[in-house]
């Protein structure tokens, strides 16, 4: 298919593109305006950080970061309105977690919210325990491995979970409109099916959702081993899977078998390992902290490598760019002023495209040379490390070079 080059048609594609977005996510009109201030016994909290956490429809659970200014108030705008979205402000004050009530947003109008909080040795929790003995789960080990089948990839994970207090560690408050409060989530990556009985949870307490995992029982101090398996569909040549953490992880591995699939990863590359009767290629990060996320990027023995690098940097500047909306938005907003930014916004991308993709290139071919023995680990662990850094900082400019000019 040709490019696109007539101006016209060019704003017409990025109009359907942002009409097609909203109506996928469900339009609901941005005009809301949610306001307030935190305190304590009558006293502001200034230059606090906040979180607006918004509930929509299907659980879709959304957080927004921010922070109090000198006269201890908030503002958050733009929400979504409407009967299907609820939203809580939260703060974390004294190593106690805070939580207005629930509000909905029917209009314009804005809406007050004043948030209180107190001190810690009268604080207690919903469920009765005292705030500073109120435990916090991590993960000490996450391994994840996956195996190809003709049709589909088999991914079984393995996670010790520790709960390092003396107390259950339960829901800091119920869920939305009543629901049971989730005291563990368990991300699970999108598309996921046939998930087979969890070994390590209750039961009763646990459901498997679109999201992944989650569980309403109290998790007991100690140890605990949570295994399952499920399978992903192989539905092409390139397949990406996004790691998700709720939780602080101290180690994450991922193992890939070797003999079917080529892999590459944002996690360090270990070589590979045998667990007879297969090889598989070992990814591993140390010290992952809670909120943030890893890329698994995988092809078929016979793919080149380069669709593999190639795909790998598209899943970076999606992520990093929100796949790349905002200058269409603004061409579809201003066409009369944008063609000839937007002309100038494509050649870059370009010239940001294959500068990413020499980068992903020369990193697989890098753990290929390592995992053969013809690069020492000291000199594969520096190079790498230097493409890593190269790639995080052309990423950081192309998303400078993409944001709203200040008018």
């Amino acid at each position: 298919m040709g490019a696109i080059t007539h101006p016209r048609l060019l704003v017409g594609w990025c109009g359907v593109l942002l009409t097609s977005v909203l109506l996928m996510v469900g339009y609901a009109e941005d005009v809301g305006r949610l306001q307030g201030v935190v305190q304590r016994e009558g006293h502001i909290l200034a230059h606090q950080r906040i979180m607006l956490i918004r509930f929509g429809p299907n659980e879709d659970v959304q957080r927004f970061p921010g922070q109090t200014d000198a006269d201890g108030r908030f503002v958050f705008e733009h929400l979504a309105i409407g009967p299907t979205w609820t939203y809580v402000v939260g703060i974390r004050y004294e190593e106690q977690l805070y939580r207005s009530d629930s509000v909905t947003l029917t209009g314009a109008e804005p809406v007050e919210v004043v948030l209180t909080v107190s001190a810690v040795s009268a604080a207690v929790k919903p469920d009765g325990v005292p705030a500073a003995e109120k435990p916090t789960l991590r993960i000490a080990n996450h391994l994840m491995a996956v195996r190809s089948h003709a049709t589909s990839l088999e991914v079984r994970e393995i996670i010790r979970l520790v709960n390092p207090g003396s107390t259950p560690y339960t829901a800091v408050a119920p869920g939305p409109r009543g629901t049971p409060g989730v005291s563990l989530h368990l991300p699970l990556p999108h598309g996921h099916y046939n998930v087979a009985p969890i070994q390590g949870l209750l039961p009763e307490a646990t459901r498997v959702e679109s999201r992944g995992i989650s569980y309403t029982a109290p998790i007991a101090p100690g140890e605990h081993e949570v295994v399952y398996t499920y399978h992903l569909p192989w539905q092409a040549t390139l397949m990406t899977i996004l790691f998700e953490r709720t939780l602080a992880t101290a180690m994450f591995d991922v193992l890939v078998e070797d003999e079917q699939l080529n892999a590459t990863s944002d996690l360090r590359f270990g070589g590979r390992v045998p667990v007879p009767p297969h090889v598989f290629a070992h990814f591993r990060g140390v010290q992952l902290e809670a909120g943030t996320r890893a890329w698994l990027q995988l092809i078929p023995r016979q793919t080149s490598t380069s669709l593999l690098s190639l795909g790998a940097y598209s899943l970076i500047v999606g992520l990093a760019l929100g796949g790349g909306l905002w200058p269409c938005y603004r061409a579809w907003r201003q066409p009369g002023k944008q063609t000839r930014a937007t002309a100038e916004a494509l050649a870059q991308q370009q010239d940001w495209q294959q500068t990413g993709w020499q980068l992903l290139h020369s990193m697989a071919r890098l753990d290929d040379a390592y995992a053969h023995g013809s690069v020492e680990a000291a000199t594969y662990h520096q190079r790498r490390q230097a493409y890593q850094e190269q790639l995080v900082h052309m990423v950081e400019h192309y998303a400078q070079s993409r944001a709203p000019k200040a008018s």
